[in-house]
Protein backbone atom coordinates (compact mmCIF):
# COMPACT_ATOMS: atom_id res chain seq x y z
CA UNK A 1 0.00 0.00 0.00
CA UNK A 2 1.32 3.49 -0.70
CA UNK A 3 2.25 5.99 1.91
CA UNK A 4 -0.77 8.16 0.84
CA UNK A 5 -3.17 5.28 0.46
CA UNK A 6 -2.46 4.61 4.20
CA UNK A 7 -1.91 7.98 5.24
CA UNK A 8 -5.99 8.18 3.97
CA UNK A 9 -6.85 5.25 5.41
CA UNK A 10 -5.72 6.10 9.08
CA UNK A 11 -7.67 9.77 8.57
CA UNK A 12 -10.56 8.21 7.81
CA UNK A 13 -10.21 5.41 10.45
CA UNK A 14 -9.32 8.18 13.04
CA UNK A 15 -12.74 10.10 11.63
CA UNK A 16 -14.69 7.20 12.35
CA UNK A 17 -13.50 6.49 15.47
CA UNK A 18 -14.12 10.23 16.43
CA UNK A 19 -10.38 10.91 17.65
CA UNK A 20 -10.16 8.75 20.17
CA UNK A 21 -12.84 9.94 21.83
CA UNK A 22 -16.09 7.83 22.58
CA UNK A 23 -18.73 8.17 19.73
CA UNK A 24 -22.50 8.98 21.08
CA UNK A 25 -25.06 7.17 20.76
CA UNK A 26 -27.83 7.96 17.52
CA UNK A 27 -30.19 9.92 18.51
CA UNK A 28 -33.33 8.50 17.91
CA UNK A 29 -36.25 9.88 15.00
CA UNK A 30 -37.74 12.88 17.44
CA UNK A 31 -34.82 13.15 20.00
CA UNK A 32 -32.46 15.97 20.64
CA UNK A 33 -29.32 14.80 22.53
CA UNK A 34 -27.32 16.34 25.54
CA UNK A 35 -24.07 17.24 26.14
CA UNK A 36 -22.81 16.97 29.78
CA UNK A 37 -19.35 17.57 30.33
CA UNK A 38 -18.29 13.77 30.05
CA UNK A 39 -21.51 11.89 29.32
CA UNK A 40 -24.07 12.50 27.13
CA UNK A 41 -27.80 11.07 26.24
CA UNK A 42 -31.15 11.96 23.91
CA UNK A 43 -34.52 12.35 25.12
CA UNK A 44 -37.39 13.31 23.32
CA UNK A 45 -37.21 16.17 21.43
CA UNK A 46 -39.61 19.06 23.53
CA UNK A 47 -38.81 18.29 26.81
CA UNK A 48 -37.65 20.64 29.04
CA UNK A 49 -34.52 21.27 30.37
CA UNK A 50 -33.80 19.96 34.05
CA UNK A 51 -31.77 21.59 36.53
CA UNK A 52 -30.96 20.87 39.70
CA UNK A 53 -27.77 21.29 42.33
CA UNK A 54 -26.85 18.08 41.83
CA UNK A 55 -28.84 16.94 38.54
CA UNK A 56 -28.77 17.51 34.93
CA UNK A 57 -31.37 16.22 32.46
CA UNK A 58 -35.24 17.17 31.12
CA UNK A 59 -38.53 16.38 31.73
CA UNK A 60 -41.43 15.68 29.17
CA UNK A 61 -44.88 17.00 30.09
CA UNK A 62 -47.19 16.53 32.88
CA UNK A 63 -48.50 12.94 32.49
CA UNK A 64 -50.82 10.43 34.72
CA UNK A 65 -51.22 11.84 38.45
CA UNK A 66 -49.48 15.12 36.99
CA UNK A 67 -46.11 13.57 37.04
CA UNK A 68 -43.45 14.40 34.19
CA UNK A 69 -41.68 12.28 32.70
CA UNK A 70 -37.26 12.70 33.89
CA UNK A 71 -34.46 12.10 32.59
CA UNK A 72 -30.85 12.92 34.06
CA UNK A 73 -27.58 12.29 35.27
CA UNK A 74 -25.55 13.59 38.44
CA UNK A 75 -22.16 12.74 38.60
CA UNK A 76 -19.12 13.16 41.36
CA UNK A 77 -16.13 11.71 42.80
CA UNK A 78 -17.21 7.88 43.95
CA UNK A 79 -17.17 7.97 47.89
CA UNK A 80 -16.90 4.34 47.78
CA UNK A 81 -16.75 1.34 45.69
CA UNK A 82 -19.97 0.31 43.54
CA UNK A 83 -21.09 -1.89 45.48
CA UNK A 84 -21.34 -0.01 49.02
CA UNK A 85 -22.82 3.08 46.91
CA UNK A 86 -25.22 0.64 45.51
CA UNK A 87 -25.95 -0.38 49.32
CA UNK A 88 -26.53 3.27 50.10
CA UNK A 89 -28.98 3.87 47.11
CA UNK A 90 -30.87 0.59 48.11
CA UNK A 91 -31.53 2.07 51.34
CA UNK A 92 -31.80 5.32 50.76
CA UNK A 93 -34.94 4.53 48.04
CA UNK A 94 -36.02 1.88 50.32
CA UNK A 95 -36.48 4.42 53.31
CA UNK A 96 -37.78 7.57 51.22
CA UNK A 97 -40.07 5.34 49.24
CA UNK A 98 -41.75 2.83 51.74
CA UNK A 99 -43.69 0.90 48.88
CA UNK A 100 -40.19 0.67 46.69
CA UNK A 101 -40.07 -2.47 45.29
CA UNK A 102 -36.88 -3.45 42.85
CA UNK A 103 -37.74 -5.43 39.81
CA UNK A 104 -34.31 -6.00 38.59
CA UNK A 105 -30.88 -5.11 39.75
CA UNK A 106 -27.80 -6.36 37.96
CA UNK A 107 -24.14 -6.21 36.45
CA UNK A 108 -24.41 -4.02 33.10
CA UNK A 109 -22.04 -2.54 30.01
CA UNK A 110 -21.67 0.39 29.81
CA UNK A 111 -18.63 2.04 27.79
CA UNK A 112 -15.97 3.97 29.48
CA UNK A 113 -17.66 2.57 32.87
CA UNK A 114 -15.36 0.17 35.31
CA UNK A 115 -18.13 -1.32 36.51
CA UNK A 116 -22.19 -0.69 36.24
CA UNK A 117 -25.30 -1.65 37.62
CA UNK A 118 -28.87 -1.35 36.49
CA UNK A 119 -31.40 -1.11 38.93
CA UNK A 120 -35.58 -1.09 37.83
CA UNK A 121 -37.93 -0.30 40.36
CA UNK A 122 -41.25 0.58 41.15
CA UNK A 123 -42.97 2.81 43.81
CA UNK A 124 -45.99 4.76 44.67
CA UNK A 125 -45.74 8.41 44.28
CA UNK A 126 -48.54 9.72 46.57
CA UNK A 127 -49.50 13.16 45.37
CA UNK A 128 -52.53 15.23 47.90
CA UNK A 129 -55.51 12.22 47.15
CA UNK A 130 -53.34 10.80 44.38
CA UNK A 131 -51.44 7.65 44.37
CA UNK A 132 -49.65 7.24 40.80
CA UNK A 133 -47.37 4.27 40.52
CA UNK A 134 -44.23 4.98 39.08
CA UNK A 135 -41.09 3.11 37.19
CA UNK A 136 -37.96 4.18 38.31
CA UNK A 137 -34.75 3.08 36.39
CA UNK A 138 -31.02 3.75 37.67
CA UNK A 139 -27.77 3.56 35.83
CA UNK A 140 -24.84 3.31 38.18
CA UNK A 141 -21.75 3.61 36.81
CA UNK A 142 -17.82 4.24 38.03
CA UNK A 143 -15.08 4.96 36.13
CA UNK A 144 -11.26 3.57 36.10
CA UNK A 145 -10.99 7.34 37.66
CA UNK A 146 -13.29 6.97 40.27
CA UNK A 147 -16.29 8.48 38.75
CA UNK A 148 -19.67 8.03 39.69
CA UNK A 149 -22.70 8.42 37.84
CA UNK A 150 -26.60 7.81 38.49
CA UNK A 151 -27.71 7.94 35.04
CA UNK A 152 -32.18 8.13 35.63
CA UNK A 153 -35.47 7.58 34.01
CA UNK A 154 -38.54 7.71 35.75
CA UNK A 155 -42.29 7.86 34.80
CA UNK A 156 -46.14 7.09 35.80
CA UNK A 157 -46.20 3.63 35.03
CA UNK A 158 -49.13 4.64 32.55
CA UNK A 159 -46.64 6.62 30.74
CA UNK A 160 -43.12 5.25 30.83
CA UNK A 161 -43.65 3.41 27.10
CA UNK A 162 -45.37 6.25 25.85
CA UNK A 163 -42.51 8.55 27.08
CA UNK A 164 -40.22 6.24 24.91
CA UNK A 165 -37.90 6.00 28.57
CA UNK A 166 -36.37 2.56 27.42
CA UNK A 167 -35.30 4.30 24.01
CA UNK A 168 -33.75 7.32 26.47
CA UNK A 169 -31.93 4.50 28.47
CA UNK A 170 -29.95 2.93 25.25
CA UNK A 171 -28.22 6.66 24.30
CA UNK A 172 -26.45 7.18 27.33
CA UNK A 173 -23.30 7.33 27.19
CA UNK A 174 -19.45 8.18 29.35
CA UNK A 175 -17.36 10.28 26.86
Amino acid sequence: MSGARALALLVAVAAMAGCGGREPAAVPQGFTRLDGPTYTFAHPAGWQGLKTETVLGAQGPKGTGGLEPQAGVSSGQAPASLELVMDGFLADQMTRRGNWEVLRDEPIEVEGAEEARITDARYDQVTGDVTTPVRMVDVHAITEDGMLYDFFVRAPVADFDRARLDEVLDTFRLK
